[in-house]
């Protein structure tokens, strides 16, 4: 696709302010999970702390025998609802990778076929970054997120897993360990590794994810108090 100046600056323009969006949306969506998240778990300890007699007053379970069970019945049920409720957060997660790697390749459907008239006088539309640089960081950018998604999957299907547990019969097996687990939440909220993931690397300088930011806020003239 060939277009005029004006055009190939307002397509870019537009294909970068969907991936500013489609990262604050994402960011979103991430803190919305880690709402879920600490929810589930705490109703996955807590439904592991009901089978042991000794959370009960001696009292009640001799006149309520099945008690702990009826308990765990109703809190499991719960927690398929958070499951399915955080299943649905990495969806949407993932959904705004997807956002970013359209727009990125939709910078390279305004360039102009190499060779042709149109690229001899093709003039860049983007003042920091030519459109196949941006288009590169932006595949970088994609891969970090994917990773980060994946360190939340790889959580959740450990937590499955001692659900899984808790159904099984005689509930034994792996429990969660809470202070394991406020560590791995502190990873959701805080992302380490995420905003200073390097896209580029050179000997004189290198560019990271928040880097990369700047540059998008500075291309859509955009103030951030």
């Amino acid at each position: 696709m060939s277009l005029g100046s004006t055009n190939a600056e307002r397509h870019s323009r537009a294909a970068l302010m969907d991936i500013y969006k489609a990262e604050r949306s994402w960011d979103g969506w991430n803190s919305d999970g880690l709402a879920i998240a600490n929810d589930l778990i705490n109703l996955v300890l807590q439904a592991h702390n009901s089978q042991e007699p000794s959370v009960w007053h001696p009292s009640i379970l001799p006149q309520f025998p099945d008690l702990a069970d009826r308990y765990l019945e109703a809190t499991l049920v719960e927690i398929k609802k958070k499951l399915e409720q955080l299943e649905h957060k990495i969806s949407m997660m993932n959904r705004q990778i997807d956002r970013m790697e359209t727009a990125g390749e939709s910078l390279l459907r305004i360039l102009p076929p190499m060779g042709s008239s149109a690229a001899k006088t093709f003039r860049e539309p983007l003042a920091t970054g030519s459109l196949e640089w941006y288009a590169q960081l932006i595949s970088r950018v994609c891969r970090v997120y994917r990773e980060a998604v994946e360190m939340r999957s790889g959580h959740i299907e450990d937590i499955r897993m001692s659900v899984t547990a808790l159904e099984s019969v005689g509930r034994l097996g792996r429990r969660l360990d809470s202070d394991e687990q406020m560590v791995r939440l502190s990873c959701w909220l805080h992302s380490p590794g995420l905003k200073n993931a390097l896209l580029l690397d050179y000997k004189s300088s290198s560019l990271m994810l928040s880097d990369f930011d700047d540059l998008l806020k500075t291309e859509l003239g955009i103030e951030e108090i």
